[in-house]
């Protein structure tokens, strides 16, 4: 599977009729955050292709996308490919929908656990593809606290041995940055402002 993986400042970025010239195919797309909309729709239009996604903070709190599936808390499977997902970063202000303190994310983690422990047990993985916009504490992240990554997502990837995790959320402003990590059986991408990855599903 060809998958398209967007985050933040994408829009100035791929936009207009060479997209998808520029892109090559793609079998999914998948949104990791802080998205206008109206661009997660337009790139839906110019691929006919899924869309999954997940709220960041700069989302508003009744996100959605036409044409797209939010898998904020959720598990999903496509064309053989089992794919998770959390929104939102690091709580840093009183309100807003898409933050989290750790230990409320660490609850949401624990309640996506259900759904993954049998495939865990059968196939060696809880799913295939983890989609979130924070990354994992100490990989990917910055020592702001807007920008601190989860403790929760270090266990998730303890526990459930996704191939892939896909975030957002931390801008990478010089090339020599590290945008991918091994982290025990999953490759952590930071795929800001765009990666196109290919996966093959499950056994």
């Amino acid at each position: 599977m060809r998958i398209l993986a967007l985050s933040d400042r994408v829009v100035d970025l791929l936009y207009g009729p060479g997209l998808v010239r520029a892109i090559g195919p793609v079998d999914l797309i998948i949104g990791c955050g802080d998205l206008p909309p109206e661009y997660l729709e337009y790139v839906v239009t110019q691929y006919n292709a899924p869309l999954l996604f997940v709220p960041g903070n700069h989302d508003a709190d009744d996100l959605s996308v036409p044409g797209g599936e939010s898998i904020d808390g959720r598990v999903v499977t496509v064309r053989g490919v089992r794919v998770a997902g959390l929104g939102g970063s690091r709580r840093y202000k009183p309100v807003g929908r898409h933050q989290y303190s750790e230990s409320e994310m660490l609850g949401r983690v624990a309640r996506l656990g259900p759904k993954l422990v049998l495939p865990r047990l059968r196939r060696g993985r809880g799913v295939d593809v983890f989609v979130t916009h924070a990354p994992p504490l100490h990989i990917h992240d910055a020592p702001d606290l807007t920008h601190t990554g989860f403790t929760a997502f270090r266990s998730f990837l303890s526990a459930f041995r996704p191939r892939l995790m896909l975030h957002g959320h931390v801008h990478v402003q010089r090339n020599l940055e590290t945008t991918s990590t091994r982290f025990l059986d999953t490759e952590v991408i930071n795929v800001y402002p765009y990666r196109r990855i290919d996966v093959e599903p499950g056994r």
